[in-house]
């Protein structure tokens, strides 16, 4: 009597209390510099690869808004080197910031 009082109670759960519900997909609308650098808002959704970031309309915010520094970036949802990108000052770039070479003086 106890494995049929128990299918019965299974069966009597609507199936929707027993499945947790899927968070909203929230895209990222800032990134801010770091190794690794982090997407805004907190938990949201990063790009899929650069190229998506380089392509996001609206564009995504870079924080700071100026160069980022040597070794800065942020990691899209592609993993390794090949998702990362940093904010040159004008444009998202793929990769890690990197030292910028200085004219030698005369």
């Amino acid at each position: 009597m106890t494995d049929e009082l128990l299918r019965y109670y299974d069966q009597s759960i609507p199936p929707d209390l027993l499945t947790p519900p899927v968070p909203p997909v929230v895209p990222s609308t800032g990134a801010t510099a770091g190794i690794p650098g982090t997407w805004t808002p907190p938990g949201s959704t990063p790009p899929a690869t650069v190229a998506a970031l380089i392509a996001a309309a609206p564009p995504i915010a870079a924080t700071p808004t100026a160069a980022w520094t040597t070794g800065q970036y942020v990691q899209t949802a592609t993993t390794g080197v090949a998702g990362r990108a940093h904010w040159s000052g004008t444009a998202w770039i793929a990769g890690a910031a990197t030292v910028e070479e200085e004219e030698p003086t005369p």
